[in-house]
């Protein structure tokens, strides 16, 4: 099966890895064909041993521009277009806001930043506020804009642009690698920077779940990364530390399908490795890939229409493919098949994949809708449960929808937003960013949803972790204990009335990501057609 040829590096599809440092792993890399590393201006400049070696070998560079997102300032409070001062919150990486005496590191004293689509001047930068801002600067229109977003520092990023730009080595540049928080806004400045720049080159954006897909739309990049550890840890469908076939091709659709939904045939690299399934003891038991599941992870990836393969690390100290001879072999016997024959082999899919398709198979440019799917909530959050008080921790929320109320947040006053979902999955800790901000903190989403008859109907749904479900004000469902976010881990039979109903869905955090999926399905466990759903994205 061929692979995608929406790009490719050097006449043949994209072959990478994350990570090849020192001349050593680069000739590795040449070895099994790959021919793109995701690097930085050791690979860039030519007058380096790294740099000449991938010169003289034809490796390009995707090159790191995640440092103009991630650490940035994020908006402190609802920002109305009149004001002039402008609180933020520096960094959330420890878990709490910047102490308030210290200013951001890396932003300049007075300059420019840009939100959404209104660029803001700032005369002076305190250690909690922007001041003397001239709104709606560079001929751009005065808005509001949101709690928790990045704010985007283009003059700097345009900087770096210009000087990696004249590498004979780039090929392009990566944004996203991973989910620092509400970064959408800055992510579309980011793209419209390189494009201006250096409009030729392609951009990338790495995406590990569902709910990461937050930071994904229309100009934001070029290319899609899609990665993730498909490996059971303490929750269904399987034992702990067993590999999760079925994780990579179900959330290839389902992800595709919400991305291709905003931006049509929008291709995308499949990221392997990245999980781990036999125990080594040279890593203190950590686990690591098999060869065949290698294989499977690519083969799942190549039959969901991937444009390329990046290995998640090359790097022999840190226990990368370098580190193990038979990963080497396998990936050497795979590139090779690619670059000789312009496709891979691929197994057929197993009973369960083909029951489980939503969309066809290989590359497609539209997706097949998905009936059933709640589309957007009005969501409220963070609240920290500082008591521990698990789901009986009360806020706000639990006593009233308010759309026009302001709750005392985390960090942040908390307003209703309107947050669209992906394949039904809202990531809250997606939104927010560190593991290490959201832990014990509780959000809400609340929709409603108008049937057209009385009918019994199945709730299929995920939470991470804590949660409980009420329709129209009575409790139907309820999960205690510590999971991860998997569709169709529980499913509720419950009766719609008919006309409007309210579903309301409180999920607490225990550690780790944290977020909700939820499909309306018939009495037989089928997509179910004909409701309607407010709010819409």
């Amino acid at each position: 099966m061929k692979l995608h040829n929406a790009f490719l590096v050097n006449g043949q599809p994209i072959l990478g890895t994350y990570v090849a440092s020192g001349v050593e792993e680069l000739a590795l890399c040449k070895e099994i064909g790959m021919n793109v590393v995701i690097g930085g201006h050791t690979e860039l400049d030519v007058t380096t041993p790294e740099g000449a070696f991938c010169q003289q070998n034809g490796i390009k560079v995707m090159h790191h521009l995640v440092r103009h997102i991630y650490g940035k300032p994020r908006l402190a409070d609802f920002v109305t277009p009149a004001q002039t001062e402008i609180p933020f919150v520096a960094d959330l990486m420890k878990g709490v806001a910047q102490p308030s005496d210290e200013l951001p590191k890396g932003v300049p004293s007075s300059g420019v930043f840009q939100i959404d689509d209104e660029t803001v001047y700032y005369g002076k930068l305190t250690a909690t506020h922007f001041t003397e801002c001239v709104r709606g600067y560079r001929g751009t229109k005065p808005a509001e804009h949101r709690a928790g977003a990045f704010l985007f520092f283009p003059e700097a990023c345009a900087e770096e642009i210009r000087k990696v730009r004249t590498s004979p080595n780039l090929w392009g540049y990566y944004v996203l690698d991973d989910s620092p928080g509400d970064a959408l806004s800055a992510l579309r400045a980011l793209y419209r920077t390189v494009k201006a720049e250096d409009p030729g080159r392609p951009v990338c954006a790495g995406y590990g779940s569902a709910g990461s897909l937050c930071n994904f739309g229309p100009d934001v990049c070029d290319v899609m990364m899609f990665y993730w550890y498909p490996v059971a840890e303490s929750w269904e469908p399987v034992a702990h530390g067993q590999y999760f076939r079925m994780l990579t091709p179900h959330q290839v659709q389902y992800m595709l399908t919400a991305a291709r939904e905003m931006v049509p045939g929008i291709p995308f690299v499949g990221v392997y490795q990245s999980f781990d399934a036999k125990f080594d003891p040279d890593q203190n038991n950590i686990a690591v890939p098999t060869a065949d599941q290698i294989r499977e992870q690519i083969e799942d990836y190549v039959r969901e229409g991937a444009c390329g393969l990046i290995a998640f690390l090359c790097s022999k100290k840190h226990f990368g493919f370098a580190h193990y001879p038979y990963m080497v072999e396998e990936l050497k016997a795979i590139h090779h098949e690619i670059l000789e024959t312009g496709e891979l082999q691929v197994r057929p899919e197993t009973e369960e994949m083909k029951r489980t398709r939503v969309q066809p198979v290989g590359f497609w440019e539209k997706p097949l809708p998905l009936p059933g799917v709640i589309p957007a909530w009005w969501t409220a959050f963070p609240f920290e449960d500082a008591k521990g008080e698990m789901l009986e921790a009360t806020f706000g929320p639990d006593h009233e929808f308010d759309l026009d109320a302001v709750y005392p947040g985390k960090t942040w006053p908390v307003r209703w937003t309107v947050r669209r979902t992906f394949g039904g999955s809202l990531g809250f800790g997606e939104l927010l960013g560190p593991h290490s901000y959201t832990k014990n903190c509780v959000a809400y989403a609340v929709c409603e949803v108008e049937s057209p008859k009385q009918q019994e109907v199945i709730l299929s749904i995920g939470s991470d972790e804590d949660a409980l479900i009420k329709l129209n004000g009575k409790e139907v469902w309820r999960f205690e204990g510590g999971r991860g976010l998997t569709r169709d881990s529980d499913r509720v039979r419950v009766t719609l009335p008919q006309g409007k109903s309210q579903i309301f869905f409180k999920v607490r955090n225990r550690q780790g990501l944290w977020g909700l999926d939820l499909r309306v399905l018939d009495g037989e466990g089928k997509p179910l057609e004909g409701l309607k759903f407010s709010p819409q994205p």
